[in-house]
């Protein structure tokens, strides 16, 4: 049985106590995916931001394969989808003297590109973070199990054996409220304020470059035509570098250019700017609708958690912006650690389990914020050769791996003591970073598998609230139907799924077992015939994280 879980209310002379579950401070789109995946699981949570909207400023623009099955798992595919620029934007990134000059590198992105996959059942979308947040914000107002509040700025965070408190202040009436939550998670941004809670800091390396973004509307059909890519890079003269980003694919862009000093240049000298980055003969008309100064900062905080309190997305670590990994390393931490939490809240499994979110999800982050920085100075060295006159060869091939990283992203291999770890070499190719290899392989993300002639149920379908023992066709499933159905009659969340008979192309094999956690991750694989009967039982929970065993 699983533990109930309460809210509990408690009024005060001028305060108001509530006890929840779990508190996240922070509605970005960390927070509120991790909302979603808690209240899919069966746990409630109180959602707490200090804006009073959504952000209307956006600053990620990519949701990358992993993200985009994990929108599918909550049900919001197509929704998130539909905001995204079509194939015809994403194909490859453009490097030009001005849109409408000289254009001196094209390098293809397959990471970015709309297109359907071979290895997926979904495609990655070039989209907007604000687009995406309505999205989530949309499923949360109809969500029960999640009190979202705007306008609350939280404070004093603090924890013990027992649980962790706060103070929330409604900046609208100044109303007052300690919150006690069994846990908390810090999705509160780069500027976080959890961090202190856990004594823990942004191990960074800024860069020495003051960038201003410009959200601003205009008609650039005339200096596009025939030049569309998801990143437009122009270098209309020595430190003037700019890069196009279109927002909705018709009249909303970002301009991100780098600033002589770290304030804000006005909008006059914005204007000049992006016609000098278009090369444009006369004035464009356009309405620039907000602006904003940032440094890249690189880096990842020196503990992802300490106790009952937790650090996702941004609060946990920063990538700089180029190759869009920062929103989805978050959406891959928050994936990692909502099922973790929900189990130990729900009486499945020890707390214990908790520590592999640091464990598993830091080296991750680690690298693919080092990715970013690798792409990040390669292409600086793209746009200095062109300045320069020098031959742009070498440098064209160090930037391919802008956009074109999908062997970082799938075929990443976690590691802790819920997963088993295999005796062979992980599958060769060619560079690691750009090509991907799915493979039936502990730590790894379970390959895709089509279950349907109409290709429109996937294998990743079945996950993400229980643990999936996957039984290839030649498998007798009578003895582990049996030892599942057990495991579950006992409290445990697992379930059996036969796959259909396979070519011997496929990742999955005939004669194979896997199983696979809640968050779509091998946790052990193995040929039937390798398990003796009166060892199955044996093999099945070795790495069920089940409390009390």
């Amino acid at each position: 049985m699983h533990r109930p879980l309460m809210w509990d209310f408690r009024q005060g002379r001028n305060q108001v106590t509530t006890g929840t579950p779990v508190c996240i401070i922070g509605a970005g789109p960390i927070g509120m995916t991790g909302a979603l995946l808690l209240s899919r699981l069966g746990v409630r949570t109180l959602l707490v931001e200090r804006r009073g909207e959504l952000n209307t400023h956006p600053r990620s623009r990519f949701v990358d394969t992993n993200t985009m099955e994990l929108m599918r798992e909550l049900g919001l595919e197509k929704e998130v989808e539909d905001t995204g620029l079509g194939p015809d934007w994403t194909e490859c990134n453009r490097w030009f003297d001005a849109l409408t000059g000289t254009e001196y590198a094209r390098i293809p992105c397959p990471t970015f590109h709309t297109v359907p996959r071979d290895t997926s059942p979904v495609m990655p979308v070039m989209t907007c973070q604000d687009y995406v947040e309505k999205v989530l914000l949309a499923k949360i107002r109809r969500d029960p199990n999640i009190d979202v509040r705007f306008h609350t700025v939280a404070s004093g965070l603090r924890q013990d054996e027992s649980g962790t408190r706060l103070r929330l202040r409604d900046a609208r009436t100044d109303g007052d409220e300690e919150v006690a939550a069994e846990y908390a998670i810090g999705a509160d941004g780069p500027g976080s304020s959890t961090r202190a809670a856990i004594d823990t800091e942004l191990d960074a390396e800024p860069r020495p470059v003051n960038m201003q973004d410009v959200i601003f509307d205009a008609d650039l059909s005339e200096y596009v035509r025939e030049r569309k890519a998801p990143l437009l890079y122009a270098n209309p003269g020595p430190r003037k570098m700019m890069v196009f980003q279109p927002l909705d694919g018709v009249r909303r862009w970002r301009c991100q250019m780098q600033v002589p000093e770290p304030r804000l240049i006005s909008e006059r000298a914005v204007s000049e700017r992006i016609r000098a980055g278009l090369g444009a003969a006369a004035a464009v008309p356009l309405e620039i609708n907000s602006m904003s100064l940032w440094q890249p900062t690189p880096g990842c905080t020196t503990r992802l958690s300490r106790g009952r309190i937790f650090l996702a997305g941004d609060a946990a670590h920063v990538a700089i912006p180029t190759g869009g990994m920062g929103n989805n390393t978050g959406f891959s931490g928050i994936r990692n650690l909502a099922w973790k939490l929900a189990y130990v809240l729900r009486g499945i499994s020890p707390p214990a389990i908790l520590e592999t979110y640091e464990e598993e999800h830091r080296p991750l982050a680690r690298q693919r914020i080092d990715a970013g920085v690798r792409i990040y100075e390669a292409m600086a060295v793209l746009m200095r050769a062109y300045m320069r006159g020098e031959d742009l060869a070498e440098a064209i091939e160090a930037t391919r791996l802008y956009g074109n990283y999908d062997g970082l992203l799938m075929g990443c291999e976690l590691r802790s003591g819920l997963l088993a770890v295999d005796d062979g070499d992980p599958p060769l190719v060619d560079h690691p970073v750009i090509d991907f290899a799915p493979v039936v392989r502990s730590g790894r993300r379970a390959p895709h598998l089509w279950l349907d002639d109409a290709r429109k149920t996937s294998v990743l379908d079945a996950f993400g609230l229980d643990y999936t023992l996957l039984l290839g066709a030649g498998v007798d499933g009578g003895p582990w139907d049996d030892r599942v159905e057990r495991l579950s009659a006992g409290g445990f969340p697992i379930k059996a799924r036969a796959l259909p008979r396979l070519g011997g192309d496929s990742h999955y094999s005939n004669d194979g077992v896997v199983l696979v956690r809640p968050d779509g991750v091998i946790a052990d694989h193995w040929r039937d015939a390798e398990v003796p009967a009166g060892e199955k039982s044996a093999r099945l929970s070795r790495l069920l994280p089940r409390a009390g065993s």
